[in-house]
């Protein structure tokens, strides 16, 4: 006997579904496990179940539509299983047969494969749903002849079919399809409880039910003022629904600029009016859910998804995938990503541990110093002697990396299950569960029939696996429920906040299967746009009648979270013609944002870590040119010792480019020192023979033998520069100029340190030469800029960029004066070295090194001449003791606008605009220091 009964009571749905359930279940000698009732969702029946038990009565069996039609048998085939069995018999088969699906690209490799199958198997479980396979669908359609493809598609589906059969398993829609012609003979009722949208293929199980002498319930929700049509299975009628108006009151539309402030108002809402089970937001578009679970984090309330927190996100999934790629690659970036996890880092080395930080530098030292990306090449760059004047820091760095090295190579032969075995021991309890559904899922996976004979192993559907899997938990006490939409009906808060009611979301659009175009879905059984478009009309008609419209609010947000546009949705705009051109213009008005971007709240401000600053007891003449840029930065990295680091890095940055080229030029610099005066006469030949071979031994204690490509580029560039550095060095030499200084240390503690203002200076000058002839001095230092430069560019800058007082200075050139301001101070620190050693000024120089080598050559800062500026010497000594004053005082402030080629690494600090909103009161006048 069937039934059709309709809920039209003011009450929540659920609780009119058990006032109608208890009658049945509660007949004289019924038993509650003999009805079946279907549901929408899972939500829906957890609903449904309490308040039956609340009434004392004992809940019967639920399931969601195709749930119910799939027994509970051994031997049925996982998504993942059937995935592989298309993927195989797509490896196997012949043109004849794939050209039809694919013209001329074939899926060729594992990861096409399974892309391709997880097509196949979406057009099966679609196919499903209207009660039918791949067997028997007709070869022709009305719209266009596709008779190829499904006859393909149908000796495919067999050859998939036994594949899985030589597997000893069986496709679980095949089982639906036998279970709709045997249904389950302890089904002695069936109750379908508010689904609009029914399958065809439980519509027949249905029939076949009552065939059988079951009886079936069809329970219909329509509140007071809901008209039907529906068909006799709880269906909306389409046609009906095309046009029909909708009781959206203007009032009842909100609309945000962005989903931040969409979120934002309906977390009002949530927790205004729904405090005691939090159950008011309702989520058309999935993708706001990321937007909501922050704003309500900003409340210091925690969301809760019903569809749970994604498996892959887990540290236990993020370790299965990357271990195998890494086994695979030995790619150092794979490593690191590994290493962030602490679970991951604990058990690299039990009996001899490096901590979590000590690994994390080790393998940035590897990446970012010695530019290794494969664990081959990091392990040849480890292995290599330092030299026995080098670093303590480097050698330490250098021993870490052999230890981390050593330890991830010892664990390479072990598999990612079982190195998530020996994690698992380790794993804190939040993460016990997600390793536990991890191990599981792969060693089911490792297990199957399927996977012993696959070539790849079971690693690449491993991770389409993970990707899939949700870890659920029951919704803890006062955490705000983020409901779908198909949920709406079944709550039963007094106050509804229905969110992304954006086009494609509401309704639902479901275009681009390339199998199943909409023009096909209605003639195969399957739900249209049309359909899809009815169904969720009526569900929000009848929202709005069951509450009052106080109580309901429709918002979407123009630009979604990447900031695309969004459109909204239709059935917003299904009012009466004489309110339509109002209606438009509400929902197409411009929205300011309640937000502003990239501000931070700015109760958060930069805070020194301590109540006074690390004292800077020495200065080199490089340090001044960071002063005058910014007294801001300068203390963040020379103070408080605070840099940027790329652990990403594929090539020498330019500190580490030039610092290879100055140890060859140091090395041959010392070399002609010994030779003293002999050197005078060298060629450019000669010269090559020295400072080449110099260069290769610094590149390979650096690098090792193997160095990436990227850096091979860059050793052949270097040695391009260092072969017109030798012609230029041969003129130097014909000139009279010979080097009598290479490397030499300023210390700042020695007995006559020389002092700028209050500070001892200190640094390396990179060579000191004295002409033979005349026994003139001239300072040089070896610049690797990418174009050649004047020094005087380098160290004189516009007016407008001197924010100092001291750096001010006027120059004479070319019968008039400029204004210009000191940017950097080094050749005249340098200048003013030499005088403190030797007594006597020398001439001062950039010997440039630029990419193209005709531009090699030594270019002398001319504007530092007595004879030509008569002032500029003592004015740039006048300005470095301004700057080493300040420093010496703490001056620190004010934060100078960053004028580098890259993004500056400080803009984090100030992104509520300016420095004073950005940074603590407190901290801005320990930056002011004491002014001098």
């Amino acid at each position: 006997m069937k039934n059709v009964r309709y809920l039209d009571q003011p009450m929540p749905l659920a609780r009119q579904v058990a006032d109608a359930l208890r009658e049945k279940i509660q007949e004289p000698g019924s038993d509650p496990q003999s009805v079946l009732v279907l549901t929408p969702t899972a939500g829906a029946a957890r609903r449904i179940e309490q308040v039956l038990l609340e009434n004392g009565a004992e809940p019967p069996r639920f399931a969601r539509p195709m749930q119910a039609l799939l027994p509970d048998l051994p031997g049925l085939a996982s998504r993942s299983e059937r995935e592989a069995a298309w993927a195989a018999v797509l490896q196997s088969s012949g043109v004849g047969l794939l050209k039809p699906l694919f013209d001329q690209n074939f899926p060729e490799s594992t990861h096409q494969r399974l892309k391709a199958a997880d097509i196949l198997c979406s057009l099966c479980d679609q196919l499903a749903e209207a009660g039918q396979s791949l067997a028997d669908i007709p070869c022709t359609h009305p719209a266009f002849d596709d008779s190829a493809r499904w006859r393909a598609l149908e000796r495919l589906y067999q050859l998939y079919l036994d594949k899985l059969a030589g597997w000893k398993l069986d496709d679980p829609n095949e089982a639906r399809l036998a279970q709709i012609k045997q249904p389950d003979p302890a089904v002695q009722h069936l109750v379908i409880a508010g689904i609009p949208d029914l399958p065809l293929a439980v519509e027949r199980l249905a029939k076949q039910l009552l065939q059988r002498g079951a009886s079936v319930e069809i329970l219909i929700w329509q509140p007071p003022g809901t008209d039907g049509p529906f068909d006799d299975w709880g269906r909306p009628d389409p046609s009906a629904w095309t046009d029909r108006p909708i009781p959206v009151d203007p009032d009842q539309i909100q609309i945000a600029a962005e989903s931040g402030d969409e979120a934002k108002r309906a977390s009002e809402i949530a927790l205004r009016e729904s405090p005691e089970n939090n159950s008011a937001i309702v989520l058309a578009d999935p993708k706001l859910a990321n937007a909501f679970k922050t704003e309500l984090w900003i409340r210091r309330a925690k969301a809760y998804d019903p569809e749970g927190d994604s498996l892959l996100q887990t540290g236990a999934a993020v370790i299965a995938i990357e271990w195998e790629a890494f086994r695979k690659s030995h790619d150092l970036r794979t490593l690191r990503r590994l290493l962030e996890l602490p679970a991951f880092a604990g058990c690299m080395q039990p009996e001899n541990p490096l901590t979590q930080s000590e690994a994390l530098a080790a393998c940035d030292y590897l990446l970012a110093g010695a530019i290794s990306a494969t664990l081959e090449q990091g392990q040849a760059a480890a292995a290599v002697p330092l030299p026995q004047d080098a670093p303590g820091k480097a050698r330490q760095a250098r021993a870490r990396a052999r230890r981390l090295l050593a330890t991830v190579r010892s664990r390479l032969q072990l598999s990612s299950l079982e190195l998530l075995r020996q994690v698992s021991t380790k794993n804190p309890a939040e993460e016990n569960e997600a390793t536990r559904r991890v191990l599981e899922l792969g060693e089911t996976l490792a297990q199957s029939p399927a996977f012993h004979k696959w070539p790849d192993g079971f690693a690449p559907v491993f991770g389409r696996a993970l990707r899939l899997e949700r870890l659920q938990r029951p919704a803890a006490p006062g955490e705000v429920v983020l409901n779908g939409w198909l949920e709406a009906p079944w709550l039963e808060s007094p106050a509804l906040a229905l969110c992304g009611l954006v086009e494609g979301r509401l309704p639902g659009s479901i275009d681009g299967h390339p199998f199943l175009p909409d023009s096909v879905r209605a003639s195969l059984g399957l739900p249209d746009n049309a359909a899809r478009l009815a169904r969720d009309a009526y569900l929000l008609d009848c929202l709005l009648r069951s509450r009052p419209a106080s109580q309901v609010s429709c918002s979407f947000s123009k630009f979604d979270a990447e900031g695309n546009p969004n459109r909204p949705s239709r059935l917003l705009l299904r009012c009466n013609s004489g309110e339509l051109p109002r209606r438009v213009l509400q929902v197409t008005a411009q929205t300011a944002t309640a937000r502003i971007r990239p501000r931070r709240r700015t109760q958060w401000r930069w805070q020194l870590p301590g109540a006074s600053l690390p004292v800077l007891e020495k200065i080199s003449p490089t340090q001044f040119k960071d002063y005058l840029a910014c007294p801001f930065r300068f203390c963040l990295k020379h103070v408080l010792r605070l840099d940027a680091f790329t652990p990403a890095a594929r090539e020498m940055d330019a500190a580490a480019f030039g610092t290879l080229l100055h140890k060859a030029l140091e090395s041959f610099g010392k070399a002609a020192i010994e030779r003293g005066e002999a050197m005078l006469g060298m060629t450019a030949d000669e010269i090559r023979t020295l400072v080449l071979p110099a260069y290769e031994e610094a590149a390979g204690e650096h690098f090792g033998p193997s160095p990436a490509p990227a850096v091979q580029v860059q050793m052949a560039n270097a040695r391009t520069r260092l072969v017109a550095f030798a012609r230029v060095q041969a003129e130097a030499f014909a000139d009279g100029w010979q080097i009598i200084d290479a490397e030499r240390k300023l210390p700042a503690d020695a007995d006559d340190a020389l002092r700028i203002g209050p500070l001892p200076l200190s640094g390396v000058i990179d060579r000191i030469d004295r002409h033979a002839g005349s026994g003139a001095l001239r300072v040089m230092d070896y610049k690797t800029f990418s174009t050649a430069a004047e020094p005087a560019a380098k160290h004189l800058g516009a007016a407008s960029a001197g924010w100092l007082p001291e750096a001010e200075i006027r120059l004479t050139g070319s019968n008039r004066e400029s204004a210009k301001a000191w940017i950097d101070l080094q050749l005249p620190l340098y200048r003013r070295i030499l005088e403190h050693w030797h007594g006597k000024s020398p001439a001062t120089a950039y010997f440039v090194l630029p990419s193209d080598p005709y531009e090699t050559a030594i270019r002398d800062f001319h504007q530092l001449d007595d004879g030509a500026n008569p002032h500029a010497y003592p004015a740039a000594l006048q300005c470095a003791e301004a700057v080493a004053r300040n420093i010496a005082n703490g001056v620190f402030w004010p934060p100078r606008p960053f004028r580098g080629s890259w993004d500056d690494p400080c803009a984090p600090l100030f992104v509520n605009g300016t420095p004073e909103d950005s940074i603590h009161p407190g901290t801005i006048e320990q930056l002011k220091g004491t002014p001098c």
